[in-house]
C-alpha cells in the first residue's frame, strides 16, 4: 500500500477535507440500501479536550457555524452535553479565532425563548423530530 501525502490528517491540502455530513448521509443511504441500520450516530460538532494536573474541560465547535462552547469531556458512549463557562480559554480562543464563545447560561436558553424565524424548513423538521429543549441541545446535537 502506498499512501498519498495528507495520510495523516496534518497539513491538508485545500478543498480536501471531508465533508462529515455527506458522508453519514451516504452511510445512512447504503444501509438502507442493505436493510441494515446505522449504529452510532456523530455529533454535528468537533471536540478537543484541554487539561492540565488538575482539570479537564471539552471545547467544542459547531461544523458550520462559528460558535464555541465548553463542556464537561465525555466517554465515547455520552451523547450528553453538559456545558460550563471557562471565561480565560474563551478569551484566549477568541482572540486567536473568528469563533463566538458561547456562555454555559445561552446554551441552556429554552428553545421558546430562541428567535428560530432564519432556520429552514427542513431545520424546523428536525426539531419537531428531536425536540431539543435547550439552545445547546439544538446547536450541539447528535442527530443522524
Amino acid at each position: 500500500m502506498k499512501l498519498p501525502p495528507g495520510a495523516t490528517g496534518f497539513n491538508p491540502r485545500p478543498g480536501s477535507q471531508a465533508d462529515v455530513r455527506a458522508f453519514t448521509a451516504v452511510c445512512h443511504h447504503a444501509a438502507r440500501t442493505i436493510g441494515a441500520t446505522v449504529a452510532g450516530v456523530t455529533p454535528n460538532f468537533h471536540t478537543v479536550d484541554i487539561g492540565d494536573a488538575h482539570h479537564r474541560i471539552a471545547v467544542v465547535r459547531h461544523t458550520t457555524l462559528p460558535f464555541i462552547a465548553f463542556a464537561r469531556p465525555r466517554t465515547n458512549s455520552d451523547v450528553t452535553v453538559t456545558f460550563l463557562d471557562s471565561p480565560g480559554l474563551a478569551a484566549a480562543l477568541t482572540t486567536l479565532t473568528d469563533a463566538q464563545a458561547l456562555t454555559a447560561a445561552q446554551l441552556q436558553t429554552p428553545l421558546s425563548q430562541v428567535d428560530l424565524r432564519a432556520l429552514t424548513p427542513y431545520e424546523h423538521d428536525q426539531i419537531t423530530y428531536w425536540k431539543p429543549t435547550t439552545a445547546g441541545e439544538l446547536l450541539f446535537n447528535f442527530w443522524d
